[in-house]
């Protein structure tokens, strides 16, 4: 569970399926990012970069059933690792698009935000780590409502509580805040109280002192700060819309703060690229106070959103830029990193059964003559296999009055009987279970055959 507690925001922890079993703290996979990390740094790391990752399968999740919501259901999704530039994070966002497309998704809407400009803003309060990922993971909760942000408030007053019950724990906090103070700003203060003449016995008295005020001080400095994050995150929820108007304010919004313009670079870039591949503008949102829940981020997010038939509107896709997450896992170095993935039994409902790929049905079934045929049979399904057709071959030996039978109940349209003659001149005696007929076959012509006999009985 290490490997997910590492990567995930502080809103999902709380949904994972953890337990302890033989002195390990485990718990099922509740996405695969992080896996596929811990992937290829195991085993991948000495390939030259970038390399792309595709994966499919279950994930779970603690969370309230719902529409939508499934505790468990099934992922499919991309990483691309070594991708420095953001013609990856084109190519990630083009590629889930197409992946739509070609599903005949084509009424849906791109969210696209970047975790740079909520992270920039928040490293320069100088927050404690363990703050400033909170507030990053709980950025999206917040823009959603009042009680979100009520909820996220209280999570960050648990952190840096300042009603007087704390008072009565706040000797054992000091006590475990030691550190946090700075060994120059203990100096500092005990060099100021012996110059003003306060005597407190022993140097260890004195140093206790000092570091409770301190670790007080930094304490309501925190919270401050913590009010001027969500004063600008309440900023950054105004920041959604259009592309064109957007970029407008979030430039403004940028210049007021004095802030890198880097971010707003690239989602310019992104969008100009995104466009001329196809993707309309209308379809374009940007949300800067996307957050997705999760502290990996460093850079581009996006989500996609569809609505079904009744008109309920679901996340079918999410993703982003993550060039951290390698090192917090275990790596000794960053390796910028994006992906993203599809939530399966989401896209389900909105796949027209005519959008639908087609079932491959078997086209025709060899039947040996006896068991003594039996070889040749296995012989003329790898031929006809490598001609590209679909083949099952009747194992059970039975002759072949049974295996036309077992044609006729899988609905099989065609049967290759095989025996001594047929193998005598290398081919097959071809029936047509619809209409009787029959005809022989060269092994080595069936595939100018039987793609006109792909019905099924």
């Amino acid at each position: 569970s290490d490997l997910f507690l590492s990567s995930f925001g502080q809103e999902l922890w709380q949904n994972l399926y953890a337990f302890r079993l033989h002195q390990r703290d485990l718990c099922l996979r509740p996405e695969y990012t992080a896996s596929i990390c811990r992937l290829y740094l195991d085993h991948y790391q000495q390939q030259p970069l970038p390399q792309r990752f595709q994966y499919a399968g279950p994930i779970f999740r603690y969370e309230a059933p719902g529409r939508n919501r499934y505790r468990q259901h099934t992922q499919l999704g991309v990483e691309l690792f070594g991708g420095q530039t953001i013609f990856a994070d084109a190519e990630i966002v083009q590629l889930a698009c197409d992946m739509l497309q070609k599903l005949h998704i084509t009424q849906y809407r791109l969210e696209l935000g970047h975790i740079g400009v909520a992270s920039g803003f928040i490293k320069r309060l100088r927050l404690d780590d363990h703050a400033a990922r909170l507030l990053l993971s709980l950025m999206e909760q917040i823009s959603r409502s009042e009680e979100g942000e009520r909820a996220a408030q209280a999570r960050l007053e648990a952190l840096y509580p300042g009603n007087t019950a704390e008072e009565q724990s706040e000797d054992t906090t000091a006590r475990g805040a030691k550190g946090a103070v700075s060994e120059l700003e203990t100096r500092f203060m005990s060099s100021l109280l012996n110059g003003i003449s306060i005597s407190f016995g022993d140097d260890a008295v004195r140093n206790e002192v000092v570091e409770r005020f301190l670790w007080k001080v930094g304490r309501g400095e925190q919270r401050r700060q913590i009010l001027h994050a969500l004063e600008f995150m309440r900023a950054l929820h105004a920041l959604s819309g259009s592309p064109p108007l957007v970029f407008d304010e979030l430039r403004a919004l940028l210049a007021r703060y004095e802030l890198d313009e880097q971010p707003l670079a690239e989602l310019e870039q992104l969008v100009a690229i995104v466009e001329q591949c196809g993707v309309h503008q209308q379809q374009i949102v940007l949300n800067l106070s996307l957050g997705r829940g999760v502290s990996y981020y460093t850079g581009l997010v996006f989500e996609i959103h569809a609505r079904d038939e009744d008109g309920f509107e679901a996340q079918l896709c999410g993703g982003g830029r993550y060039d951290q997450l390698m090192r917090a896992i275990g790596s000794n170095r960053d390796i910028n990193a994006c992906g993203f993935a599809f939530g399966i039994e989401r896209l389900l409902p909105l796949l027209s059964q005519n959008d639908l790929p087609k079932n491959e049905y078997t086209q025709a079934l060899v039947i040996p003559v006896s068991q003594s045929d039996v070889p040749y049979a296995l012989q003329v399904a790898r031929s006809a296999r490598l001609q590209g057709l679909r083949i099952e071959v009747d194992v059970n030996g039975h002759g072949v009055g049974a295996g036309l039978k077992v044609a006729v109940k899988k609905q099989i349209a065609l049967a290759m009987i095989v025996g001594e003659n047929e193998q005598r001149i290398q081919g097959v005696t071809l029936r047509d279970l619809q209409t009787g007929e029959e005809r022989v076959t060269p092994v080595d012509a069936l595939a100018e055959i039987v793609p006109h006999k792909e019905q099924r009985l």
